[in-house]
Formats: C-alpha cells, sequence, structure tokens
C-alpha cells in the first residue's frame, strides 16, 4: 500500500500540469483565433471581419507576440521537467522580448487606424483603446512578475495572466461566436474573464483561498478589458486617440 500511495501524482506534479495546460490551451486559442488573418491566411476561410494585407510592421508584431507564448510554453515544461536552471536563463532572455514587445504594441495600436482593421460597429480611433489599454497590464503584470521570480507562486500567476492579456482579448474576439454589434462585441470580451475561473478553482483547491498575485492578474486584466470595451461601446476614446503620437501613420 505504500508504494502505491508513494506513485500517486504529487501535489508539485499536479501544479506543473496545470500551468502546462493552462499555456498549451492559451496557445491553441491564439492559433485559432489568428488563423484566418496570420498563421493559415489564405489556406482557411476569413472570419467576417476586415483582413486587409500584412505589412513588415504587422509581421514582425505577429513573430514577436508567437514567439513570447512560445517562450511561455516552453518555460513551463522546463519547470515540469525539472529544469529551473534554463528556466532561469531563459526567463532573463525572454525581459529582453517583453520589453521590445512594449513599443510594438503601441505602434501597431496606432498604426492600425490607418489600416482600417476593425469590426463594422466602431471606428479605427475608438478600436485602438483596446491594445493601448492591454499595453499598461502586459508591462505591469510582467514587470511584477520578474520581481517576484524567486517566489514561485506569485512568479507563476504574475506571468500567467500577463500571457492572458496578451492573448484572450485579441484571439477569442476574433472567433465569430456572436453577430458582429457593439452588445455582441461587449459579451464577447466580457465572457473573457470567464477565463481565469480555472485559475480560481485551482487556488481554492491547492490553497483554500485566492493567492494575491491571482487577485492582481485578475484585477489588472479586468481593468485592460472592461474600460475599453466601454469606451468602444460609447465611442467616447476616438477625440483623446486622434491626439496620439503616430496615429495614422
Amino acid at each position: 500500500m505504500a508504494t502505491v500511495a508513494s506513485s500517486a501524482v504529487d501535489p508539485g506534479t499536479r501544479e506543473r500540469r496545470f500551468y502546462s495546460r493552462m499555456a498549451l490551451f492559451l496557445v491553441a486559442l491564439v492559433f485559432l483565433g489568428f488563423a484566418p488573418s496570420f498563421y493559415l491566411r489564405g489556406i482557411v476561410p476569413e472570419f467576417p471581419r476586415p483582413n486587409p494585407t500584412i505589412p513588415p510592421s504587422v509581421l514582425l508584431h505577429g513573430l514577436l507576440f508567437t514567439l513570447w507564448m512560445l517562450v511561455f510554453v516552453a518555460q513551463t515544461q522546463l519547470v515540469a521537467a525539472g529544469r529551473r536552471d534554463i528556466h532561469m536563463k531563459l526567463g532573463a532572455a525572454s525581459m529582453v522580448l517583453a520589453i521590445s514587445m512594449v513599443p510594438v504594441m503601441y505602434l501597431i495600436g496606432v498604426w492600425q487606424v490607418a489600416r482600417k482593421n476593425v469590426p463594422p460597429f466602431t471606428t479605427p480611433l475608438d478600436w485602438t483603446s483596446l491594445p493601448l489599454f492591454a499595453l499598461p497590464a502586459f508591462a505591469i503584470l510582467v514587470w511584477l512578475g520578474w520581481q517576484r521570480r524567486r517566489q514561485a507562486q506569485w512568479h507563476k500567476r504574475l506571468m500567467l495572466g500577463a500571457a492572458m492579456v496578451v492573448v484572450l482579448g485579441p484571439s477569442f474576439g476574433r472567433l465569430p461566436l456572436i453577430p458582429p454589434s457593439k452588445i455582441g462585441f461587449a459579451i464577447q470580451m466580457t465572457a473573457t474573464l470567464l477565463f481565469f475561473l480555472p485559475l480560481f478553482i485551482w487556488d481554492k483547491r491547492t490553497l483554500g483561498q485566492m493567492h494575491p498575485a491571482t487577485k492582481i492578474a485578475f484585477g489588472v486584466y479586468a481593468l485592460s478589458m472592461l474600460i475599453p470595451v466601454a469606451l468602444i461601446v460609447s465611442g467616447t476614446w476616438a477625440p483623446i486617440a486622434a491626439q496620439l503620437p503616430g496615429v495614422g501613420s
């Protein structure tokens, strides 16, 4: 009986599996959401939204964010394999990648105004609120995750939150689940908050309560999503966006 008990999956293994599966799920969501416009462009049918040409800047943006997600998956797999030494080295390198992503997020956010790469129910200027509010959320969570890199329970939750900031809205929002309208958009974007449920449940089962890092990650994500949703639905962001450097370039 002792042998059987010792062979059971230990808590550490279950935790590594949980974060590995979350990372793989996010990568799958990215691929599904961006397949028609990026990964399988011209191969699979387009979803019902504008799908303009891909200039070099957008290609760079797509490659950087794809690399970020691949690194995120690699990091979870390295921890699962017990290679924390490589995990730490790759983590330092990924910070350089994260820093490079911030200006790219801004430039792509404002340059899309000229490309008019937006759904029919809003304007290019109002649409800039989505990437521009995601930018500080991503930067805050990555920075906090880096600061807490030696506190595993904090670090993994904050970095998962950072990945969700750059994945959930853009990827899930591209899925043709609801007819394109302001109400449908608000419902679909608000529904992305539900993707935090697995983390909530995991915290409850393993800790008995929500970890502070989970609260921070969820709070930052919720603000980065709900504020631009409100601005897009109300159409009140355009005058501010029109004054931003690089708009329409």
